[in-house]
């Protein structure tokens, strides 16, 4: 399975104008780009198209979501049907469509991805981040929650959350280097040690000191 089948045909101005966005956006930061520059850019002649088509940045933030999230769904879909029972198994499964992802040759979807988590942390707002993507990620927590034994409840959602944003840094300085022309590791070392260092946020041993403060919390 290829993450785009779309990639190097011919595109539709809708298209043109989504993966021009999440490049400048990447490139640029959310704020560093306006309506304008992304319809030159794309070479696009009507200098409404991007109102036409998404009414707003917002709506074209979403749009680049929903360019890039049906292929990760669905290959996580594929992959958790298929995974045996484990930490390294879930992992795989959630987190190697996004390294996959990132592999794409016309892909900046884990630079556009800090850059919106950047946005959204200097806005103090959750605005541009559609509601309706937070479910997965909830049903894919609660799933990796039941794996990690007895780790305690507190420390899940920073471990799983841990996991995601060093999964989206490493993947987004690989993108960032390919597309530099940089030399990059062969892609299965990437892929794997990426894997074991996931793996290891997860499953590092709670130490006597942070029990010890998760105690006097509970009491």
């Amino acid at each position: 399975m290829t993450p785009f089948a779309s990639v190097g045909a011919p595109r539709s101005t809708r298209e043109l104008l989504v993966v021009t966005a999440e490049r400048l956006f990447a490139e640029r930061g959310i704020d560093g780009v306006s309506v304008r520059q992304i319809t030159l850019e794309a070479g696009v002649a009507n200098n409404s198209a991007v109102t036409y088509h998404f009414e707003s940045k917002a709506g074209l933030v979403r749009a680049i979501f929903e360019h890039r999230v049906p292929y990760l769904a669905e290959r996580r879909r594929l992959l958790w049907a298929q995974s045996p029972q484990g930490v390294r198994a879930g992992v795989e499964a959630y987190f190697l469509p996004v390294a996959e992802l990132a592999e794409v040759p016309d892909s900046h979807y884990m630079t556009f991805l800090e850059q919106l988590a950047l946005h959204v942390a200097t806005e103090r707002s959750s605005s541009l981040l559609p509601e309706d993507l937070r479910a997965p990620y909830v049903a894919y927590e609660a799933r990796i929650a039941g794996l990690l034994g007895d780790l305690p409840e507190p420390l899940v959602h920073r471990r799983v959350l841990g996991a995601s944003a060093l999964c989206v840094q490493v993947c987004a300085a690989r993108e960032r280097a390919r597309h530099a022309g940089d030399e990059l590791l062969p892609v299965a070392l990437h892929v794997n040690e990426l894997m074991d260092l996931l793996v290891g946020v997860l499953t590092a041993p709670v130490s006597d000191q942070t029990r010890a403060v998760l105690d006097g919390l509970a009491s």
